[in-house]
């Protein structure tokens, strides 16, 4: 496909006029088609000829069709779980995972309130400072390994379940 432009600007000794040259001359533009096999479109050039082919939008061959067939589709249903049972099964799956969670944000809670008493410490009395360095601080190091264990396995249990609920489908 070829796009033909004709120039029409031209440059004026004057620069300030030159809004006038734009405003007075219109471009021309010719498209033309090398695959023979498609009728070429037609331009404002060349009058006589029509410029619809009985494609797109608003063409004549689609304008006289009248109402359009509307296709009713289902609505989607909720998946319904098989029995009782599992219903049950589910809503007991539900709840010790929230219980976990809770767990797992207390946990986060206690390794925060650790982290900040430690770092406080060189700040107290020298009693305190003794008493967080003996039970604190040995605490501090294994309660964050845990947490972070427990969080990579809760991770690593969501992904197969997710990968499980994707195969299933």
């Amino acid at each position: 496909m070829a796009l033909q432009i004709n120039p029409w600007c031209s440059f004026s000794a004057r620069p300030n006029h030159l809004h006038h040259l734009f405003a007075t001359r219109n471009p021309r533009f010719a498209i033309k088609c090398q695959n023979s096999q498609i009728e070429p479109e037609t331009t404002e050039d060349q009058p006589g000829k029509s410029s619809s082919s009985g494609i797109g939008f608003g063409s004549p061959a689609k304008k006289g069709k009248g109402k359009r067939e509307v296709l009713r589709r289902p609505p989607v249903e909720k998946p319904v779980f098989i029995s009782e049972e599992g219903a049950a099964k589910a809503d007991e799956l539900r709840r010790n995972e929230n219980a976990f969670l809770l767990t797992w944000l207390g946990l986060g809670i206690v390794i925060l309130i650790e982290g900040v008493v430690l770092a406080a410490s060189g700040f107290l009395p020298e009693e305190l400072d003794k008493l967080f360095v003996k039970y604190v601080y040995p605490v501090f190091t294994p309660s964050v390994g845990l947490f972070v264990a427990g969080t990579t396995a809760y991770g690593v249990l969501k992904y197969i379940q997710n990968e499980k609920l994707k195969d299933q489908k």
